[in-house]
Order: C-alpha cells, then structure tokens, then sequence
C-alpha cells in the first residue's frame, strides 16, 4: 500500500482528507474486532468438539472447516492490521483514502457473510432437540453431558448458547444491580408482546395504562387492540404533563421509547419518570432501541422501580452486519424468571443460529461506532436544515431546533436517525416517494452510495418511507446515517441537498 502523494498534493493537507483516514483506522479496528471474536468463538467451539460424541466423519468434516474458517480469519485480520498501518502513516493521500474505503467495503463485506458461515458451523453438530441420556452415541452435539431432562432439552424453550450471550450483554452492556437478567427473543418485536403478554396474562394490567405518544407504531397497535378504552397516550416530551398524568391515573404500567422511531423523535426524561415511580406498583417498560447502551435505566431507577427494559438487537448492537433477528429483554429477577416462563409458552425464544450470528457484546466498540452515527446524523440534518429551511423541517434530537434539546445535551447519544418532514405534504406522498428516488439518482451521480431500505445502525446510509400504509403513525421521510468517512458523507449531504431542491423545486 504505497500510495504516494504527487508532490504538493493539496488534497493531502485538507483536513477533511485526514479526518477521513482516523475514520478508516477506526472503522479497520472494529472490523479486526469482528474477525478476532469470531475466530475466539471458533476456538470454544473446537474444544466443545474435541469432546463431544460425534462419528468420525461428522467430526473429521466440522474439524476440516472450521480449521479452514479459522485460517480465513487469520488472513483477515493480518490484511487489516496491513491497512491499519497504512492509514496511520505518515505519508497520505486522496488517492490513498479511496484504496482503503474500498478496501474497507470490501473485507466488511466478506465479513459479513463469514458471520452467517461462522453461526451456521459453530452449531452444525448440535440439535434443536437434544437428547439427554442415550444407549450408544448422543444426539446432542457440542453440548453432550449439559442437557438436563425438561429443561434444556428443547430449544424453542431455552438453550445454552442463549444464555452464555444473556450473561455477556448484562456484564458488558448493562449498568445496573447485579441482580439483572436478560432473556433473548426471535426480535425487538418478540421482547415486545412477551413483556406486554406477561403483564397482561399476570392482570398487571387492570387499571388504566398509559403510553407515550411516539411509542414505535406496531407497539401502539398491539396496545390499542389489547386494552380498548383503557389506554390512554401522554405527551412523553412534556415532562410535567406525563408525571401530572401518572398522579391523576395511577396507571398500571407506563409504556416509553428512549427515544422515539416517529416523526418528531420526541424523548422523555427517564430520570424524573423513574424517581416518581419509587415505591409506586406501576410498571414502567422502556424500549431501549433508539438510544442502545447509551441509555442506562437501570443505573437511574430506584430498586423498587417496576422497570423492565426491551431492544431490538437488528440495530445498533449487532454493528451493521444484520445478520440476524434478535431482541433481549432485561429486568430484575423476579420478573425474569416469569418472563421467561411467557417467553417459552410464547414461542417467543431467539434460535441458535441466530445466537451465533451475534457480535459478542463490547462496550467500547459499540459506544465508538455510535459517536460515529451521531457525528454524521448530526452532520448530515444541519446541511439539510440549511438547504431546506423554507419547505421542510428537519427534526434531529442533537439539532438546537429540537423540542427536547436541553433534556438531550445530557446524553452522550442522541441517535443515528432523522426525520426529513416537507411542509403541507399532499395525501400521496409525491414528494417523498420522489425525494427517495431523486436521492438515489443523485447519489448515483456522485458516485457514493446510498440506499433506500428500512432499519438503522449500518456502515451505509438509508432513506426510507416509514411507517406507510400503517395503521398507527405518521408517514415520514426517516434519514439513517451510515458510518461514512468524512469526505464520503460530503457526497452523501451532497446528494440529498440536491434532492430537496430538486423535489421543491
């Protein structure tokens, strides 16, 4: 990698080119995270093997590839410690920065699919119904003498692999009593109506419940068919109106998004909610997803505070790769051990496969990649404020605009995502679907990329319609920032000021 800057190479002193190269060298070390926890993964599962109480084919075949995959990992993380060192030299370049951008794509590329080859060969040996006593030869894979009768014997009630994960999320993504659990489903949306069937099947909820007014739109829906007449929504970003509705109700539970997925991305200030909730029989459910290992309810609430706390793992805890559907739930013991009983009658467990497809949780990884997301939602809503202050709002929650602004200069995170809202929009949606096509074409003609496409937290940012044909929520144009270099995302604002002028116009 000796690309040479041509003498008095201006492009090598503009600072967005060195801001871009520190991009890369971070974006190189979390792609060496990748490849060397999964190559850790394969190590545990060669000794669970070496074990286990296979026929000799069956484990000369799993030995073989998983050697094999071991030396592609290898050979992964030697090429990016190469391309580390070489956006940290001294000698740097434009033409430098766009040989290792696509070389960056492309070995997080290959990684990505290496985790799917990795999830499915670490669990090849094992069985969704394991056997627990045998007469000749087990069928019960790596984890042959850990099967206990009516316990883990069935995996779409309980597995091991789920709960070496629930151990690792509490211990490395957790701030809180030691007394936490957590309990993996098959999606954010699984974690959802096994916490909201619980209390509903316990009759903790027989009074009445409130909910934010920017609960994500199918949680709204599940609520309002469940309790018709009795749900009543607050106004989450006024503080004093939700905690006057909270003293007036008494509610049996609180339902509350971190931080909203709707057209206004409205927050509520845990801290106060938690401290009246004290020593209340109200239970308070906060989906997580939107502020991820940043919020930290637990550390804020009292611990006689009902809190259980759901994430989607498809967004930002699974670093981009959205290899598979996952969502966890945390609560205190006492609710996790009835919780998991509703998680096995629901059928609501994550599968083993999908275990495996999980980055191994690690703080400092994931809080560097969401500053990252932040840096450029921030970056990307002010440009398109600027661009089109005159027929449409942009509605970010780290924009001084923004009506919860000083509850969120708190926090460290203030999401990867905004909202492109045009004024006066027509029933059709015209405009949107158009700003979506138009944005396509102009990033086309920048030669960047980007990509229309639901969810958030990836390498490549997304436009999408949210919430259309829905039968909660507002339609709206959500941006979700990928983690671009910086003189990549210039392309991408680029792009997208281009479309509003153009769908304006």
């Amino acid at each position: 990698m000796s690309a040479a800057p041509v003498p008095g190479d201006e492009a090598a002193r503009e600072p967005l080119v060195m801001t871009a190269l520190a991009d890369l060298t971070a974006d190189f070390e979390e792609l060496l995270f990748l490849a060397r926890s999964a190559d850790a993964e394969l190590v545990e599962a060669e000794r669970e093997l070496s074990t286990a109480c296979l026929r000799p084919r069956t484990h000369g075949l799993l030995g073989a590839e998983l050697e094999r995959a071991r030396r592609r990992y290898r050979a992964l993380a030697e090429r990016l410690c190469a391309l580390h060192a070489a956006a940290t030299a001294r000698t740097r370049s434009r033409a430098l920065l766009d040989e290792l951008a696509a070389e960056k794509a492309s070995l997080a590329d290959l990684l990505r699919v290496e985790r799917a080859l990795t999830a499915a060969l670490v669990g090849a040996a094992d069985w969704q119904s394991p056997s627990f006593v045998h007469s000749l030869i087990p069928s019960a894979g790596r984890q042959h003498g850990r099967i206990r009768p009516h316990w883990n014997d069935y995996k779409r009630d309980r597995h091991l692999d789920a709960e070496h994960y629930e151990h690792d999320y509490i211990h490395a993504l957790v701030d809180g009593p030691r007394e936490l659990q957590a309990l993996l489903t098959s999606c954010g949306m699984a974690a959802f109506t096994t916490v909201l069937s619980f209390l509903q099947l316990e009759g903790k909820l027989d009074g009445p419940v409130l909910a934010g007014a920017g609960l994500y739109h199918e949680n709204r829906l599940l609520l309002e068919r469940m309790l018709p007449g009795r749900l009543r929504f607050v106004d989450e970003a006024d503080t004093e109106s939700l905690l006057r509705a909270v003293d007036e109700y008494r509610p049996s539970a609180l339902f509350l998004d971190s931080l909203s997925n709707t057209k206004w991305m409205p927050l509520p200030d845990l801290t106060r909610v938690l401290d009246r909730f004290a020593g209340t029989p109200t239970y308070l459910v906060v989906d997580n997803t939107g502020l991820s290992v940043a919020c930290q309810p637990f550390a804020l609430a009292d611990e006689s505070v009902r809190l259980i706390v759901v994430e989607s793992l498809l967004k930002y805890a699974q670093l981009g790769l959205d290899r598979a559907n996952a969502g966890i739930i945390v609560a205190r013991s006492d609710n996790a051990e009835r919780l998991a009983f509703y998680r096995e009658h629901l059928g609501t467990n994550v599968a083993d496969v999908a275990v495996h497809a999980l980055p191994r949780p690690d703080r400092r990884v994931l809080e560097r990649r969401l500053a990252r997301l932040q840096r450029n939602a921030l970056l990307l809503a002010e440009r398109l404020a600027a661009e089109s202050a005159s027929h449409a709002d942009v509605v970010y929650p780290g924009l001084p605009s923004h009506r919860c602004a000083a509850l969120t200069q708190q926090l460290s995170f203030r999401g990867g995502c905004f909202s492109l809202v045009f004024r006066e929009p027509g029933e059709s949606l015209r405009r949107e679907r158009g700003f979506l096509d138009q944005a396509v074409a102009e990033a086309a003609g920048r030669d960047v990329m980007l990509l229309g496409g639901s969810s958030f937290g990836f390498d490549t940012t997304r436009i999408y319609l949210t919430a259309e044909g829905a039968d909660y929520g507002e339609p709206f144009v959500r941006i979700a920032a990928g983690t671009e270099h910086r003189l990549e995302l210039e392309r991408i604002a680029d792009a997208l000021a281009a479309a509003v002028r153009e769908v304006a116009a």
